[in-house]
């Protein structure tokens, strides 16, 4: 939504999407007089702007979608432009509901409202151009921001004030593949040039007039509430403000960041006793371990597992232990929120806009049509930054202090917050008989998001393997600190414990894994993307450490293969990567989608290899990159090839498929290659080095 001021200061054609009950239809903005919302605007001087209801966070959604537009419109690239939306129910997302980015949705949910709004603006500027220039519509054609006529041509600029005062077209045609001429083949990244030059604001980059500086301090254990706060040495530090107590945290507050920080390091704050206090590493995975051991909720059940496994002569089974991780986005998380008497403005790198306006409410007390968010450039989300907790605590300081704030997380407290990917235990048992399998169980104890079974099941309870005997069980383990969404989300542990059990099953009845896939999916799609890989990687190969693993997740089939080598210390190197994905009939841009496929599979191989977060005395002690190692760069693939197969199947999603599958593909290389089985991450030296050496 903007304001109404900024509305009428927009020349030319606008459009808007109005939701309804099942769907959307496109309106001439003009028409909403209480709440005027742009998403398509062409100007007098012939340049299209595009207002994007999706966060821009390096995954190039901005041009994913001013693409769609300008190739339906046919309009030239070098003139368009996108703007951020501001949040507002007229922005969100059809099919979320709400105004969200996440769950690899953006351009999949976006393309055919965007198209269908795009074609109905082309159809009106050639409807007007045939009335103007007294010519039928069918001698008329829309090209490069232009309408073309015999013997001449006309900017859609020029017809823009005119095509505003017509009605809306009742019908209107869509391109046909073929006529693309952006989509399917890619264009320039539409905000490469600021990103280069400096120019692009990110989060941390905000600055208004009369702002201050805040941070938090939270306890270091879970579970802490503030009892007493000391503030005297932080009052003897010139630009120190004030702190601010809630409850379980403490805000400090000061004129600049220098003053910030030594403020924040001297204040002395005593906490209650944290229920988990003498948590550690140990004793948290011993929680787990006696939660498996619990009946838990039946989510599937076919045939009879149990008594398949108990009659079996050839069964086995695994214990698998995924870890919490952290997103490790390089930005840190800020937003300046400004709290008035008669309005609220807030400027946050955030993927959940609707939830910022819903804690804005909530805590301002004010309207909706009184409160401004606007969402700058991302440094990385990957889930983190759907949570909106650091946006409440700025509009709770902002109050408090009647001026703006500027807030901002050390990346220290930034771990204290968990908001973790969850860990999670998991228990297979598997039975072959004549080469086939013929029942599996898989029980999971897990830390759930928000409590939610789905998320933690996702990907195994919908798998598409066919087993005659399958069942699904589920143990919620309660902690006192929260989990959040992580990229690709329950699919990141649920792929790897599947994957690698598989090929555990295809060992114990002497198959080749790919063959035995093949065998158990009921999916033509996901066969096809296996096949493809096997040959693409030339899977086989003498010689060389190969794994590979298949996983379906938000829409997308993803198959990948690995070759890996082991170096005497330990470590492992992945030396070849190739990705194939079925994500529909195309991507929309190629370029972006492999580059997205990349850094999913690079985010995947870290959290595989390298990332976990420990724990000591009840809270994380893994705090920052040096206790938290990332994947470098050196330790990248030297080759990561990336193939998309064509499907009439729905538009799949990009930026999370590709995660799943990278962990149990290296684990799987390592079960055929060097005899090691991987049942608990990261894949690090000193594991890798125990299990060689028992």
């Amino acid at each position: 939504m903007i304001n109404r001021r900024e509305f009428l200061k927009l020349s030319g054609l606008t459009l808007a999407i109005v939701l309804k009950d099942g769907g959307f239809r496109v309106v001439k903005a003009s028409q909403l007089r209480q709440n005027p919302h742009v998403w398509i605007n062409i100007s007098r001087d012939n340049y299209l702007s595009v207002y994007s209801n999706k966060s821009e966070m390096g995954q190039g959604v901005y041009t994913g979608l001013a693409m769609v537009v300008a190739d339906e419109l046919d309009f030239p690239w070098e003139k368009v432009k996108v703007v951020s939306a501001l949040a507002g129910r007229d922005y969100v997302d059809p099919l979320f509901g709400i105004q969200l980015t996440g769950g690899s949705t953006s351009i999949r949910n976006m393309y055919g409202v965007l198209r269908s709004a795009s074609a109905v603006m082309k159809e009106m500027l050639l409807q007007t151009a045939s009335e103007r220039l007294k010519l039928p519509r069918s001698s008329l054609k829309a090209e490069l921001g232009y309408i073309h006529y015999p013997g001449g041509k006309i900017s859609y600029g020029e017809l823009a004030e005119l095509a505003k005062d017509r009605d809306l077209p009742r019908e209107f045609s869509l391109k046909k593949e073929k006529e693309f001429r952006y989509i399917g083949k890619g264009v320039p990244r539409i905000d490469m040039e600021d990103k280069v030059n400096g120019k692009a604001i990110f989060g941390i980059d905000v600055r208004v007039d009369g702002m201050v500086y805040a941070t938090m301090i939270r306890p270091p254990s879970y579970g802490s509430k503030v009892s007493k706060v000391d503030d005297s040495r932080a009052k003897r530090i010139k630009g120190f403000i004030e702190y601010v107590p809630m409850e379980t945290k403490v805000a400090v507050v000061a004129q600049d960041m220098w003053a910030l920080l030594k403020a924040k390091d001297s204040i002395h704050i005593e906490w209650t006793k944290s229920p988990i206090q003498d948590l550690d590493d140990e004793k948290l995975k011993g929680v787990f371990l006696k939660a498996i051991k619990e009946r838990g909720q039946v989510a599937r059940r076919e045939g009879n597992p149990e008594e398949v496994l108990k009659n079996a002569k050839l069964k086995t089974s695994s214990l698998y232990v995924l870890p919490y991780l952290y997103h490790a986005h390089l930005e840190p998380l800020s937003c300046v929120v400004d709290v008035r008497k008669d309005g609220c403005t807030i400027y946050a790198p955030v993927q959940a806009q609707t939830w910022v306006l819903e804690s804005a409410k909530r805590i301002t007390g004010l309207p909706e049509n009184r409160i401004y968010v606007y969402t700058p450039y991302l440094g990385g989300g990957f889930g983190r930054k759907a949570n909106v907790e650091f946006v409440e605590e700025a509009l709770t300081i902002s109050k408090r202090l009647g001026r703006p704030v500027k807030l901002i997380y050390t990346r220290e407290e930034d771990l204290k917050t968990a908001h973790f990917r969850p860990m999670s235990v998991t228990l297979m048992e598997g039975a072959v008989e004549n080469g086939k399998v013929v029942a599996v169980r898989h029980k999971i104890a897990i830390h759930p998001i928000r409590g939610s079974r789905g998320s933690s099941l996702e990907g195994i309870e919908n798998t598409l393997y066919s087993f005659p005997n399958f069942s699904v069980e589920y143990v919620p383990v309660n902690m006192p600190f929260p989990t959040w969404f992580w990229r690709s989300v329950g699919h990141s542990h649920n792929a790897f414990v599947m994957e690698t059990f598989i090929d555990e099953l295809a060992q114990l009845a002497k198959r080749d894994p790919v063959e035995l896939r093949l065998e158990l999916l009921n999916n033509e799609r996901a066969k096809k993307v296996v096949q493809v890989c096997a040959e693409m990687s030339g899977w086989g190969k003498k010689g060389k450490a190969m794994g590979l693993a298949y996983h379906f997740s938000f829409g997308t089939h993803c198959a990948q293969a690995v070759e890996v080598s082991l170096e005497k210390d330990g470590r492992i190197k992945v030396n070849r990567v190739v990705c194939v994905m079925d994500i529909g009939p195309f991507p929309i841009h190629p370029d972006l989608a492999r580059q997205q496929v990349e850094g999913a599979i690079i985010m995947g191989m870290s959290a595989a290899l390298k990332e976990r977060v420990s724990f000591r005395s009840g809270g994380p002690s893994t705090l920052n990159f040096d206790t938290y190692p990332i994947l470098t760069l050196e330790e990248a693939p030297e080759d990561i090839e990336v193939y998309f197969v064509k499907s009439k199947g729905a538009m799949g999603g990009v930026g999370e498929p590709p995660l799943p599958p990278i962990a149990p593909a290296i684990a799987n290389a390592l079960l055929w290659g060097y005899g090691i089985k991987i049942r608990e991450l990261p894949m690090t030296p000193e594991r890798i080095r125990s299990i060689v050496n028992t």
